[in-house]
């Protein structure tokens, strides 16, 4: 009876957890890339929906007077994240990248309503790391 017991119990325990790493694995891998991420990054179609959703919202970065005079409206973002100077891109060495370190801030994240999932900042590394492409 003890024995029936601690199976139902490890069968109850173990299978949620299987069938959580299955999903989870489908979508992201071990190395901190996800497959859902496509191999060549658009900045038109992958980054700048990912901006309009978390960073050119209403009292962040857009408007006349954006937060750290960092523009990220579809219109200005290209040219202000590429501002000689400024950091925001390094496509040399991407995880310096200004922006990059914001959204893996464990202090002080960007967005501030919370850090963005593996996958976004996987996609702007790979934007970044392709270039930081206008495309």
């Amino acid at each position: 009876m003890i024995i029936k017991n601690i199976h139902y119990y490890i069968l109850k325990r173990a299978i949620p957890i299987i069938v959580g790493i299955a999903l989870f694995s489908c979508i992201h891998q071990g190395n901190d890339t996800c497959l859902t991420n496509p191999s060549a990054i658009s900045f038109s179609n992958d980054i700048i929906p990912l901006l309009n959703t978390n960073c050119s919202i209403s009292g962040c970065h857009s408007g006349g007077n954006p937060t750290g005079k960092l523009n990220l409206e579809a219109a200005n973002a290209y040219t202000s994240l590429h501002k000689p100077g400024s950091g925001y891109l390094d496509t040399l060495n991407a995880t310096n990248s200004i922006i990059y370190i914001q959204m893996t801030s464990s202090s002080q994240p960007m967005p501030p309503s919370g850090q963005l999932d593996i996958c976004k900042k996987d996609l702007i590394l790979k934007w970044i790391k392709q270039g930081a492409k206008n495309n």
